[in-house]
């Protein structure tokens, strides 16, 4: 009996010792960036980890003599500072701490972190942290500046730099490169032992430099070998500039105008222009580039879209001198049809019947009618008529007698003679014929012309109307045939 309740006391013994043995805080190391260069952060992730089953609220902090001028370290931050842990919860953490650019190189230093729980006394961990000072991997460190920067086309990007020689000889004669797709540069420099020295380059930034990010880099050359090198990065903002101007050029009744609009920026643009002419100004307007005309007033409106760097032009031109030259030729077309057919020559052919039957005999009278209507005097004059065969003349002409008359094939031949026609001035021939055979029907007097000199000497032929008129039945025909049409 006395020994199974020792057993029983030993279990109870035992499980009390684990239970206590697993209640606390542990640190344990998840990544870390512990290898750096003077003067560089080393980053570590720590896991916080409640060994229990109890909460702690956690406090870490670091070694308190980061900082001071004995250490080794120009600071340590932990972020977060306080967290709460739940039974067996794991939490992670962050810890930089950055070396001081003075240390030597190729040797590990050492600082910690601590976690005390708050909320119990005596539970705490401690974690050191363990940084290596690497040796120089170039002759020559450069160091950019860590934010990007940002740019406007057309300005000028200041790149500042800090150069540091780590060998411990003088070096003379050093060219740093700073080349990208926007610029390419070059500065020969010369470094003592040891030595750190700010360098800047004003490197143009083209002015349609597309908007975006562009990589840089940096490259020194020391003896032809290359001896260090970065990268950094720069912005080029956006850019929208459209310039308009308009030239203006004009002359007699005609104006031209050209308007350019110009894309300064960096990026492609879309805009739109339009012109207010009057109604008439518009009748007479035309356009280099045709226009719509869709807008609530009508106007002549143009949407294009420009490039960087391209430019478009609009040219109007206002020309009255088509309207001008037309008038010129109306008028000119008037004068000319004045003078053919008013101010001219005119012979005029006439027939009066002086009786007829229905036999076909028929007498008439002709009349010619010569006018000038020059506003010349017109001089040997000559007026021909023509009688078909069945057609001859009586003795009894006018006041004016012909100079000649010639029988032929084709009939008699009269001529007339008339010295001078003063301008305005018309005579009137007039004779009288009578058929030779009784003719029933139509008959046609052919044309009369006239003959005469102009200034210039050359012969001037006007020919007259010809004439058709009924004769016999056919003409009581017809004139009862026109009576009961008008019936």
């Amino acid at each position: 009996m006395k020994r199974g309740i020792f057993i029983v006391l030993l279990v109870v013994v035992l499980c009390s010792a684990i239970t206590l043995a697993e209640e606390g805080i542990s640190i344990s190391e998840i990544n870390a960036s512990k290898q750096v260069e003077p003067g560089q952060t080393a980053v570590f992730n720590l896991l916080l980890t409640n060994d229990g089953s109890k909460e702690y609220t956690v406090q870490i902090q670091g070694d308190p003599y980061v900082g001071l001028p004995s250490s080794d370290f120009d600071y340590l931050f932990i972020n977060p500072t306080i967290i709460t842990l739940t039974g067996h919860e794991q939490k992670e953490i962050t810890v930089s701490t950055k070396l001081k650019s003075t240390v030597l190189r190729q040797k590990r230093y050492k600082t910690y972190v601590t976690a005390t729980a708050l909320n119990h006394d005596g539970v705490s961990a401690t974690y050191d942290l363990e940084v290596f000072a690497m040796p120089p991997q170039s002759a020559i460190t450069i160091s950019l500046p860590s934010p990007e920067t940002k740019v406007g086309p057309g300005g000028i990007f200041a790149l500042k730099m800090t150069l540091k020689n780590n060998l411990q000889d003088n070096l003379h004669n050093i060219d740093v490169h700073v080349t990208s797709d926007l610029f390419n540069d070059q500065q020969t420099i010369e470094l003592f032992k040891g030595q750190s020295k700010d360098l800047e380059f004003a490197l143009p930034i083209s002015k349609d430099a597309a908007p975006k990010s562009y990589s840089y880099n940096v490259r020194i050359y020391f003896d032809k070998e290359l001896q260090g090198s970065n990268q950094g990065t720069i912005t080029v903002d956006e850019n929208l500039n459209v310039s308009q101007h308009t030239e203006t050029s004009s002359g007699f009744l005609y104006t031209e105008r050209k308007t350019t609009f110009i894309n300064n920026g960096n990026v492609e643009v879309s805009d739109s222009y339009f012109e207010e002419p009057s109604t008439i100004a518009a009748w007479f307007t035309s356009y280099s580039l045709d226009p719509n005309y869709d807008d609530e007033l009508g106007r002549p409106t143009w949407t294009f879209t420009i490039s960087p760097s391209q430019s478009i032009t609009i040219t109007s031109k206002e020309d009255y001198r088509s309207l001008l030259f037309g008038i010129i030729a109306l008028i000119l077309l008037g004068i000319i049809a004045y003078y053919l057919f008013i101010k001219r020559v005119t012979v005029r052919k006439e027939v009066f019947k002086l009786k007829y039957s229905v036999d076909g005999v028929s007498d008439f009278k002709v009349l010619l009618h010569v006018k000038n209507s020059t506003n010349k005097p017109i001089k040997d004059v000559t007026i021909i008529d023509v009688l078909p065969k069945l057609i001859q003349p009586k003795t009894n002409f006018g006041t004016l007698h012909p100079s000649g008359i010639e029988r032929g094939d084709k009939g008699i031949r009269m001529m007339w003679k008339i010295p001078e026609l003063v301008n305005g001035e018309e005579r009137v021939i007039s004779y009288e014929v009578e058929a030779q055979f009784k003719v029933i029907g139509e008959i046609t007097l052919p044309n009369a012309t006239v003959k005469y000199k102009n200034k210039s000497g050359r012969i001037i032929h006007v020919r007259s109307n010809s004439v058709n008129f009924l004769s016999g039945i056919a003409e009581t025909v017809k004139k009862r045939f026109r009576k009961k049409q008008k019936e």
